[in-house]
């Protein structure tokens, strides 16, 4: 199984119980949910997980047939799953030139550095394995945790639109391979 370097986390690509642990532990949980509006209201598990099939699983296999790859985040030191990072293909990499890097953390690893950890090693991955030559990133406006971090990874800034069922969203782009 391919792995990704990290410093404090391993990184491999996401299989289905990765993705029953994503469903279970991080889209029932709040501080998880809280910029993803149509799962703040859900409290069904079946629906949850149901939704989530189509919301993340199907980009995650699409993306996949493209040559990209959606990576489960676990602590080294104790094996923990803390979320996922990845390229998707959207419907946006079309139209802006690439895939998109997207992650999820688990509430209890916010504010510990992990999200940075895991999208400079799915960025170092697009440039020096895949070649990319251009990576977009969407937040939500007032996801500023988000905002930081993707600035911090040297994303520009190219203003806002209309994605994800949601017109309060910023589109950045990250240029890898000049």
């Amino acid at each position: 199984m391919q792995t990704i370097p990290s410093p404090r986390l391993e990184l491999t690509p996401i299989s289905s119980d990765d993705f029953d642990l994503f469903v279970e532990s991080m889209l029932t949980d709040p501080r998880v949910v809280e910029f993803y509006h149509s799962y703040k209201i859900m409290t069904d598990l079946e629906e949850i997980r149901t939704k989530a099939m189509g919301d993340f699983w199907a980009y995650f296999e699409e993306s996949r047939k493209r040559g990209y790859e959606v990576w489960a985040a676990r602590i080294k030191d104790n094996d923990q799953f803390i979320g996922w990072s990845g390229l998707v293909h959207s419907n946006l990499s079309e139209k802006y030139g690439g895939p998109e890097i997207q992650y999820m953390l688990a509430g209890d690893a916010h504010g510990k550095g992990y999200a940075t950890e895991m999208a400079t090693a799915i960025i170092d991955y697009a440039q020096n394995e895949l070649k990319l030559d251009i990576v977009i990133a969407t937040v939500d406006i007032p996801n500023k945790g988000s905002i930081r971090i993707i600035e911090k990874l040297g994303f520009q800034f190219d203003g806002q639109i209309e994605a994800y069922g949601s017109s309060e969203m910023y589109l950045y782009s990250k240029t890898l391979n000049p």
